[in-house]
């Protein structure tokens, strides 16, 4: 029973994870907001050693793809970073709105 509660007590430990905020910026608003567009990337690493933003680019890349006549405007970006032990994943979410020009 003891072992049963310890083997179960470290699995959770391994699930639990800390999301931490990094930064949010905000362009201006634009008046008209009826197209909201939204996206988000991710990128896994090992006790914090990065070895690329590349997935930084593929957010912007999705973002046009949803846009690709109108003006994109009102761009709201997260980047926030979620540790699970040794584990981390850095992820940016994107919202926008597409008017059209």
């Amino acid at each position: 029973m003891l072992r049963n509660t310890i083997s179960y007590s470290l699995f959770a430990l391994l699930l639990t994870g800390c999301t931490g905020l990094n930064t949010v910026s905000m362009t201006q608003v634009p008046a008209k907001r009826d197209n909201i567009i939204t996206t988000n990337s991710s990128s896994w690493n090992f006790i914090g050693i990065n070895f690329s933003n590349a997935f930084a680019d593929q957010a912007i890349e999705n973002l046009k793809a949803q846009c690709p006549t109108g003006k994109i405007e009102g761009v709201y970006t997260k980047h926030q970073t979620t540790g699970y032990i040794l584990v981390f994943k850095r992820e940016i979410i994107v919202s926008a709105y597409c008017n059209e020009v």
